[in-house]
């Protein structure tokens, strides 16, 4: 088996157990399972972040204003859940692969703390301001909503960007 992880380099041991699993063996020596990989990953987060964009979009009242927000969040819900699913198997089994090579890029360590921020601002979120949704005037969000929406196009969209470069760094 061909190894990115030389002999005497200071990997940490969790990382050589994910990339000498069969898993990650096999994603990196398959020719078809890395690509498909790829291409489940981004349609994952199609749509998952496009899916998010939509509500998001509709809280800040850009887009579906005949729609309230809570008839938008409610229909896109399974969306979501379907792309995060396919976005975190995909992910998961691509770092796994490369983990050898890309533990400590930049780019890798700032996507994951994106998403540890843009998974805090869905919790804080749906715990606080989304519970009211049902009840919000049909003439718009509250703030907190309006910036939580800010707030998660931001982050969202940086965690699109940093794992772009992932690749290049």
């Amino acid at each position: 088996m061909a190894s990115l992880i030389q002999a005497g380099e200071a990997i940490p041991p969790f990382i050589s157990v994910i990339y000498n699993s069969p898993l990650a063996t096999h994603v990196r020596e398959s020719e078809i399972t890395f690509p498909l990989l790829q291409t489940a990953h981004i349609l994952g987060i199609l749509l998952m972040v496009g899916s998010i964009a939509i509500v998001d979009l509709r809280i800040l009242g850009v887009v579906l204003k005949s729609r309230t927000a809570a008839e938008v969040g409610k229909s896109l819900l399974p969306l979501t859940w379907i792309g995060f699913i396919i976005m975190f198997l995909s992910g998961g089994s691509l770092f796994a692969a490369q983990s050898g090579k890309i533990y400590d890029n930049i780019f890798l360590q700032a996507k994951l703390a994106l998403l540890v921020f843009a998974g805090l601002n869905v919790v804080i979120f749906h715990a606080t301001t989304y519970r009211s949704i049902a009840t919000w005037p049909a003439s718009g969000a509250p703030r907190s909503a309006k910036a939580a929406a800010v707030l998660s196009l931001v982050l969202w969209a940086a965690v699109v960007v940093t794992g772009r470069y992932i690749a290049y760094f």
